[in-house]
């Protein structure tokens, strides 16, 4: 499957906001815990992803160390990690307030807060995605609510992007000489 997404963060290095988004995904994966405990709701969950255990924090630390690599730019395809997990993750994620979405990419945000209610509100979403696959099994399809890019134009806009922030921190060459 050819389903990009551009994820920044920002073009300085900041540690106290990193570290603040870190503490806020492990939150997240406690709640998300939390919200499987609720047999109700495990119930409703189960069929859907009862073949992989998502987790948040794994999927956080496939972000930060690559988008620091690469120049915090990254056009990640949301099948290649981990194929069929990473997708679900990153949509929650978003539906989480973990990344907001710019206009072109999704940027590392940190939420004012996350509560068990929010965390089942948004799996309940990204499950909304479900499609039969064939022989009555379901695939989730969180892409479906994210902007996505085929590959070359998710490749292009990373390029552009970081063509962007060089020139930004470095100014034009004119200004440099005077």
């Amino acid at each position: 499957m050819n389903v990009h997404v551009l994820i920044e963060m920002t073009d300085e290095p900041d540690c106290r906001f990193i570290g603040s988004w870190l503490i806020m995904v492990a939150e997240a994966q406690g709640v998300w815990s939390e919200a499987l405990r609720d047999l109700d709701f495990q119930d409703r969950v189960d069929n859907l992803c009862g073949y992989f255990e998502p987790s948040l924090e794994c999927a956080a630390l496939e972000i930060i160390s690559p988008l620091k690599q690469r120049h915090n730019v990254l056009a990640v395809d949301l099948y290649e990690i981990e194929a069929g997990v990473f997708n679900f993750e990153f949509g929650m994620m978003v539906q989480l307030g973990l990344f907001a979405f710019t206009g072109r990419s999704y940027q590392i945000a940190v939420p004012e807060s996350l509560t068990l209610e929010g965390v089942q509100q948004a799996t309940l979403e990204i499950f909304s995605t479900a499609k039969d696959v064939g022989d009555g099994v379901e695939a989730v399809q969180p892409e479906r609510l994210l902007h996505t890019l085929p590959e070359t134009e998710a490749k292009a806009w990373r390029s552009r992007l970081i063509a962007m922030r060089r020139f930004n921190a470095d100014g034009p060459r004119d200004r440099k000489m005077q």
